[in-house]
């Protein structure tokens, strides 16, 4: 269990950091430069929003590691660990801003993965073919 929470929390901020650098790295090469300055806008872009991708994969990392334990602990993949592991990752990253805060934001968190879950339901259904007779 140890293995898999460590290791689906490393990979994760590692396609996330690559991904969010990757992201910036074109945003600043195409969009905000001159003809002549691509390649050094876009390490700038990079360089400049370095402590904004690496905060969101910390926490992405955070909120998929918390859900592979839940998995692990409860043996069943259900709304239930998701919403927990965002209340929880929320809850985590507000802990310097004191314990209201942390509350608060846990809840807060567990709403938005329970609005989130019931718009991927709503869009499966309406996705869903109407001639199959499942």
């Amino acid at each position: 269990m140890t293995q898999d929470f460590f290791q689906v929390g490393s990979e994760t901020f590692i396609a996330v950091t690559a991904g969010g650098s990757v992201f910036y790295f074109v945003k600043g090469a195409l969009r905000s430069s001159s003809k002549g300055c691509r390649l050094a806008s876009g390490v700038e872009e990079v360089i400049t929003n370095g402590p904004v991708v690496c905060r969101w994969a910390a926490w992405f990392a955070l909120l998929i590691s918390i859900e592979t334990v839940m998995v692990d602990v409860r043996r069943v993949h259900d709304p239930w660990n998701n919403a927990a592991a965002w209340g929880g990752a929320n809850a985590l990253f507000a802990v310097d801003r004191g314990t209201r805060a942390a509350i608060r934001e846990g809840l807060k968190g567990a709403a938005y993965s329970v609005v989130a879950g019931l718009a991927v339901g709503f869009v499966t259904v309406l996705l869903k073919s109407p001639d199959s007779s499942d």
